[in-house]
């Protein structure tokens, strides 16, 4: 099954075109990596996957529905319940704790608080970071932000999973950690995940690597 489907897409910023013509499949399930040379369009791509920048021309389907524009009724429920992003920038609510911010991502989950509270312990003590529970996300630092949006990613239901750099800010020990945990919901969950990375090691993991700087579609 087709879990995304971009048809001959194009974006421009101004006068500059990112993206031209360019189509992917990618099926439920798969782990597809998204290298490149910065500027190429990695984060542009994933932004138009997500439903989150409008295209030029083309169009993108998730699980089939054609998604003619972003800010429909149809888009906000896939970007609610089907699309799990990790942003580089966290996406964090910065005034609020850590345990606010990883119940949001529950909110839709019919289970009990205790329940989502267990569920949040389990998954901070494994990313080493059980201790900043009740902490607000302005006081933590870089690394620590980024291992809350991956525990919110491992949480937060969603068969398609979108990260940008997702460990970009973690030493190496807990990047392995996290990006383990973002592989395993792949492995065990069969999600589908799009990664934009520039670490090497993290994309020959993939099932397959796209190299946007060499793809005749992208123009720099």
């Amino acid at each position: 099954m087709k879990a995304i489907e971009i048809n001959h897409i194009t974006k421009k910023f101004g006068s500059r075109t990112i993206i031209r013509d360019f189509s992917l499949d990618i099926h439920q399930g798969e782990f597809v990596a998204i290298v490149g040379k910065s500027g190429c369009g990695k984060s542009t791509l994933l932004n138009m996957i997500g439903l989150l920048e409008t295209i030029e021309t083309g169009e993108v389907k998730i699980y089939n529905q054609a998604i003619p524009n972003i800010n429909s009724a149809t888009a906000t429920k896939l970007r609610r319940h089907t699309i799990n992003y990790l942003f580089q920038s966290y996406a964090l609510i910065s005034d609020m704790t850590v345990k606010d911010n990883l119940l949001l991502a529950l909110e839709y989950v019919k289970i009990s608080k205790k329940e989502k509270l267990d569920k949040i312990q389990q998954v901070l003590q494994k990313l080493e970071i059980d201790t900043l529970l009740n902490d607000k996300i302005n006081t933590l630092s870089g690394g620590e932000q980024q291992r809350v949006a991956v525990a919110r990613t491992i949480l937060k239901p969603g068969d398609i999973i979108l990260a940008d750099e997702p460990t970009g800010a973690l030493d190496p020990k807990l990047a392995d950690i996290a990006f383990e945990f973002i592989r395993e919901l792949r492995d065990t969950d069969n999600k589908t995940i799009v990664l934009v990375t520039h670490n090497v090691e993290q994309a020959k993991q993939a099932d397959r690597l796209i190299d946007l700087s060499e793809l005749n579609e992208l123009v720099q």
